[in-house]
């Protein structure tokens, strides 16, 4: 009897902790989520002092053309009046997690314009999240234009 007792513990205790780490693997996904709805937010007002709290101090965004961009070049753009956002809207979130970083996959539609030149973008893009204290900073972005066959 003793046995069957401590068996029956054991795999209550067991599957206890399994659902604690899906709730903690759960709420890690509501915050990271929850950085990346404040993070377009302030992209989509422009807001260059929002932008720069939310990205990790050595982030680099990676172009479609094979380009790098730096934290500093990416705010001045999001800055320049040159740089004018029309409509954005992120859909088809998903994430996949690794310890202390978490991997959006997403897919992008924005239209704008960038000197005077009008812009329809439709992209799927992966935006790297990293731990850094308490607060999720994005470390790095790279988005692909969709092509329709």
């Amino acid at each position: 009897m003793n046995r069957k007792l401590t068996i029956i513990l054991f795999f209550t205790a067991f599957l206890l902790c399994l659902d604690g780490e899906a709730n903690a693997q759960s709420k890690t996904d509501d915050e990271v989520i929850e950085t990346l709805k404040k993070y377009d937010a302030a992209w989509n007002k422009k807001d260059s002092a929002a932008v720069g709290k939310i990205l990790a101090d050595n982030y680099i965004y990676f172009t479609s053309n094979g380009g790098t961009t730096s934290r500093q070049a990416t705010l001045d753009f999001l800055v320049s009046p040159k740089y004018v956002i029309k409509s954005a809207e992120r859909s088809e979130i998903k994430t996949f997690r690794s310890a202390k970083t978490v991997i959006v996959s997403s897919r992008w539609k924005g239209n704008l314009t960038y000197n005077s030149e009008e812009i329809n973008d439709d992209q799927r893009c992966s935006v790297v999240f990293s731990k850094d204290g308490k607060l999720w900073k994005i470390l790095s972005e790279h988005c692909t234009q969709i092509v329709s066959k």
